[in-house]
């Protein structure tokens, strides 16, 4: 017994509101995925034997959010989301033009983001920005499955007119470092999840990744699942 899921998009590729249709079928053909149209992409026959993680219930956790919210008081900042978990397209990656060899063109890279506010004094508007850390999953040599750091990227708007932006500009840029260092210990759990078992394929999934055969709604924006496929 195998599961088809299909994924339409309302937003763009992996961003925003989609709907996620699983349907049960008999046998297992082998696993393969199409894209229809531009809207749609459609995993055939996942196996029964599938490896799903759900990326966004591993990371955003109440012990994580709490790290990177003390971690954000150094910069004087407050977090105002919870860990996003995204997958992203490498050409839709902020730096892509940077080093756009780095990747392969149909490569997709994991962003974890999160937005945070500063407040500044009263001659100044607030400041409001996102912070990104993109990582790099990949099925190695040995078959195993890895993650690297791969960048990261923040917005910042705000803190005008009296001089507060630069200010605020300099305080994220100082807390990147230990964003990235936070970002990347969460990941041990993941790495622990498959350490004892080879892969032969991996893909990303919208959402969680559930196999439940129903229609459901989900927001590629905020979660993503990791389909994997033992060796």
């Amino acid at each position: 017994m195998s599961v088809t899921s299909t994924y339409t998009f309302f937003q763009g590729f992996f961003n925003g509101l989609c709907t996620v249709h699983n349907v049960a079928e008999a046998g297992n053909p082998g696993f393969s995925k199409s894209f229809p149209n531009s809207s749609t992409m459609v995993m055939h026959h996942r196996p029964d034997n599938e490896h799903t993680i759900d990326l966004g219930r591993l990371i955003n956790t109440n012990e994580h959010v709490g790290l990177v919210s003390k971690l954000l008081m150094s910069a004087k900042a407050m977090m105002k989301s919870d860990l996003r978990v995204q997958a992203v397209p490498w050409m839709n990656v902020p730096y892509f033009l940077q080093s756009a060899g780095a990747h392969l063109p149909a490569d997709m890279l994991l962003k974890v983001s999160f937005d945070y506010q500063i407040e500044t004094p009263i001659i100044c508007t607030d400041i409001d920005g996102t912070i990104s850390v993109f990582l790099f999953l990949f099925i190695d040599a040995n078959k195993k499955l890895q993650v690297k750091l791969d960048g990261v990227w923040f917005t910042l708007d705000g803190g005008y007119p009296f001089g507060c932006h630069d200010a605020g500009v300099a305080g994220i840029k100082a807390a990147m470092p230990i964003v990235k260092e936070k970002v990347l210990s969460m990941l041990p759990g993941l790495l622990a999840v498959t350490k004892d078992v080879k892969f032969s394929t991996m893909y990303y999934l919208p959402g969680n990744g559930s196999k439940t055969p129903v229609v459901q709604v989900d927001n590629a924006s905020v979660n993503t699942g990791l389909g994997l496929i033992p060796a």
